[in-house]
């Protein structure tokens, strides 16, 4: 098992239903007949709905990559190994529009075996419908699983003291810097660095027109860790820890000193979406996102660039602390209730979850499990066939392996969507220069709390 860790607590059934009622999850709920996460019976080998055997039958497969990017590879790699079961993919899109469909396939009985779902809210709406299979026994069953099972600190979401779903990717958010920048300028960064350093290095990447980093640190996240912008159990937003208006305040002077791109353009390109475009123009000279900006980076067909890329890890408030990483576990992968092959469907998601990872990596998607897998394959596969010209390859290695960082599971889901909204436009306004980052605080507070009460 990798080192890499998780927190979590335990999902309140009532009180993520709760949170998610003004998105349809009661509808979805009715719609299954009122069959809920609790009332599911845990699907043990040989147990209820387990139809099927081990190493035969066909399976049909959602999930949200698209083929070319390692579900092709992967599965013709499981059929090779299985070749009594065989598998189909269907690529859904990963925004509301696509989940909607899923769900919608799943009421309606359409024959879907396996379901990846991305991010806690398609997630728990599927579980608490009673559309996922109750793994926990069959997870509790394999070693290799053992930081899945439902217990204190689990690298898993839990549902009622239940898991559905197998996590397949970590996903570390990582510095990426042109390396070209960094030389031109005798800047060396080292792997353990500050957000002080940090903001002096974006200064002096900085020039007309260009700009030091595209964002900042996540400082709160960094410090508070998982459902960090909630306290007391949810009940109220925890915008008035100080954390957040330190963060804000930090982005909000590296834009008035140029080091950081303005919201104004951000918003004028709609760079939010494409961040990693400005990163390969050579606008800005860092970027803070997740692995998956690779696929990108070695698209050079698209984005032509004569630059490296090196990747360090996040900075941090102080030296010698130990901080957040502000990633995720993800590809939650689950069994649906409507499947009549489970059996052969455990066999896919054990193998996904061991031996399977490696094809995904071209896709910039991370395999958590790695002891049986081949790192430097991986590396290759994540820098592409130019990997030496585009990348500082063993920074690469550094950042996207390392198995110490800590990642935070959020469980707490209460007016999660209406708080994004709410939070996407005050932060664009407090960047624009229109709020004061104290009014940006008690905004943010006042609302989210509001918000929160509403959907409680």
């Amino acid at each position: 098992m990798s080192a890499v860790r998780a927190e979590s607590t335990t999902f309140d059934r009532r009180a993520v239903l709760k949170g998610f009622a003004g998105a349809g999850a009661l509808g979805l709920l009715a719609a299954c007949g009122g069959t809920n996460a609790k009332d599911q019976p845990s699907s043990g080998a040989g147990g209820d709905g387990s139809a099927g055997k081990a190493e035969s039958g066909t399976l049909s497969v959602w999930g949200g990559v698209p083929p070319e990017s390692g579900p092709d590879d992967m599965f013709a790699a499981f059929m090779k190994k299985y070749p009594k079961i065989k598998v189909t993919y269907t690529r859904y899109v990963n925004d509301d529009p696509g989940n909607l469909k899923v769900d919608t396939s799943l009421q309606g009985g359409v024959p879907i075996d396996v379901i990846v779902s991305y991010g806690p809210s398609a997630l728990t709406k599927r579980a608490t419908a009673g559309l996922l299979v109750d793994l926990t026994d069959r997870i509790a069953a394999e070693s290799a699983f053992s930081a899945y099972t439902p217990k204190e600190g689990s690298s898993n979401y839990v549902f009622d003291g239940k898991v559905y779903t197998v996590p397949m990717v970590v996903n570390p958010v990582t510095v990426m810097i042109n390396q070209s920048m960094l030389d031109a300028k005798k800047i060396t960064i080292p792997d353990n660095w500050t957000h002080e350093e940090f903001r002096a290095i974006a200064k002096e990447l900085s020039a007309d027109g260009i700009y030091g980093t595209f964002d900042t640190p996540p400082v709160a996240r960094q410090e508070l860790g998982p459902d960090y912008t909630y306290k007391n159990g949810g009940t109220e937003s925890n915008y008035d820890n100080p954390l957040f208006a330190q963060g804000t305040q930090l982005r909000v002077d590296m834009i008035g000193e140029k080091s950081a791109i303005p919201m104004t353009e951000i918003l004028a390109q709609k760079l939010q979406v494409y961040s990693q475009a400005p990163f390969l123009t050579g606008k800005v000279g860092m970027l803070i996102n997740q692995p998956y900006l690779l696929r990108y980076i070695t698209d050079t067909k698209e984005y032509p660039h004569d630059f490296r890329t090196t990747m360090k890890p996040l900075p941090v408030a102080e030296k010698g602390k130990e901080y957040w990483n502000s990633g995720a576990y993800g590809d939650h992968v689950a069994i649906t209730t409507r499947s009549t092959n489970q059996e052969a469907a455990w066999t896919l998601l054990k193998w996904w979850a061991t031996e399977g990872g490696q094809y995904m990596v071209k896709g910039g998607r991370y395999p958590i499990l790695r002891e049986n897998l081949d790192v430097d394959s991986m590396v290759k596969a994540s820098v592409g066939a130019e990997g030496d010209r585009l990348f500082d390859v063993d920074s690469v290695r550094s950042a996207l392996f390392d198995d110490s960082l800590k990642m935070p599971i959020d469980t707490i889901q209460t007016a999660a969507p209406e708080m994004t909204t709410i939070m996407t436009s005050l932060d664009q306004q407090v960047y624009m220069g229109k709020l004061s980052v104290a009014k940006w605080a008690s905004e943010a507070k006042r609302r989210c709390d509001a918000a929160i009460a509403k959907a409680s």
